[in-house]
């Protein structure tokens, strides 16, 4: 028997009752939706003339499962293999999704990142923002100062999906092209994978929830093992969101003025710098120092990133405008050049709970021989850390 001839005779004996009014031109609609395989597009234009009124239901019913046998699946997803997921991952050109890291105290933090034109950025509310333009990145605090730059290496990354995992799992690898879904639901598949061998020590899993319809990924969830520090790592995916304009992704060219500045002499007196427009911090005490054996300079300024020796080296001390006092930091510090800081602060009312200052000095020169003008934003975070 024909291939045409088998397909119309199964199609026949679909028992779903027909309707000989079915218009159809609204049939072929409905296949040429369903169907993206051009082979399976072109034998159902064959089948037609031939099947004449058929009932639409009947040939849909054909269509689906002609549709998973083209794509290999089957009809509970069990079998969809990673290598499918694979090549709707590849075809994203825009992005938007979530950052969302929980801790075993329950304490969680959220940032919200946009992908497109080749370029991410990622905003974490009330704090720094990420930029990368394909070519290099930067970190920018909440008056605009760059506080961290580096070479961008999202070219080295086959996708969107990798350059955010940072090497946490490579999509690519070919021995997961024939890994199933460890678990099927109703609207979803979840696929799981070990961690490369460099990670293995302290990440226990990943695994990633996609779509079954849409073969995208909903989720990726890095579990890292128990420990005291561990937390677990969660992206969520947005599909809906319109892409952002390129301008959208530029550097911001407004830098705001500081809390506070101060002049300082190299290896002189300490000097209190008088804040304002700042919430719960009432003043800073800082020093200038040309030498220190505390202050660890890879915090600051990664050893791979470092283009001179730092220009001296800051104390600080943070005072609230309920008299409590932060811990002291020594960090290297570079003329004209932003750093992220972060000082301890422990609350004595209402209750015992730490909080955290985040600071960016920066140090200008003056005329002055061995002076020179400090200026400092600083935010007071008052998520609280158990001890």
């Amino acid at each position: 028997m024909k291939p045409m001839e088998d397909l119309e005779k199964q199609l026949k004996q679909v028992p779903v009752k027909l309707n000989a009014d079915v218009d159809e031109v609204v049939f072929a609609d409905l296949c040429n939706r369903l169907v993206r395989g051009q082979g399976v597009r072109i034998a159902f234009q064959g089948v037609m003339p031939t099947l004449g009124r058929l009932a639409i239901a009947s040939v849909l019913t054909a269509a689906v499962f002609l549709s998973i046998s083209q794509l290999g699946a089957s009809v509970d997803g069990t079998s969809v293999a990673w290598a499918d997921v694979l090549r709707h991952i590849e075809q994203v050109d825009y992005l938007h999704f979530y950052l969302i890291e929980t801790e075993q105290n329950g304490h969680s933090s959220i940032r919200e990142g946009w992908y497109a034109h080749g370029k991410i950025k990622i905003q974490q509310y009330d704090a720094e923002q990420t930029i990368d333009n394909g070519k290099h990145w930067v970190v920018i605090d909440e008056h605009n100062n760059i506080i961290k730059k580096g070479k961008s290496d999202l070219t080295e990354y086959e996708n969107v999906y990798d350059a955010l995992s940072k090497d946490m799992l490579s999509y690519r690898f070919s021995q997961f092209n024939d890994k199933t879904p460890v678990s099927v639901g109703s609207d979803f598949l979840i696929y799981e994978f070990d961690p490369p061998e460099d990670k293995d020590e302290w990440v226990d899993k990943v695994t990633v929830t996609v779509g079954r319809n849409s073969l995208m990924p909903v989720q990726i969830k890095t579990y890292l093992k128990k420990a005291d520090w561990s937390m677990d790592h969660l992206m969520v995916f947005d599909y809906e969101a319109r892409e952002k304009p390129e301008a959208f992704f530029a550097l911001p060219t407004l830098i705001r003025p500081p809390h506070g500045t101060g002049r300082l002499v190299l290896d002189g007196e300490e000097v209190v710098i008088e804040l304002q427009n700042t919430r719960h911090i009432k003043k800073a005490i800082v020093r200038l120092q040309s030498e220190s054996t505390d202050a660890a300079l890879g915090e600051y300024e990664p050893k791979a990133q470092q283009t001179a020796d730092p220009a001296a080296f800051l104390e600080i001390t943070f005072i609230t405008d309920e008299n409590d006092r932060s811990d002291k930091i020594i960090a290297p510090i570079w003329l004209d050049k932003g750093i992220k800081g972060i000082s301890k602060i422990a609350r004595t009312t209402p209750h015992e709970a730490f909080y955290y200052i985040l600071y960016t000095p920066i140090l200008r020169a003056t005329d002055a021989n061995n002076t020179f003008n400090l200026e400092l934003s600083c935010w007071l975070k008052t998520k609280k850390l158990d001890k």
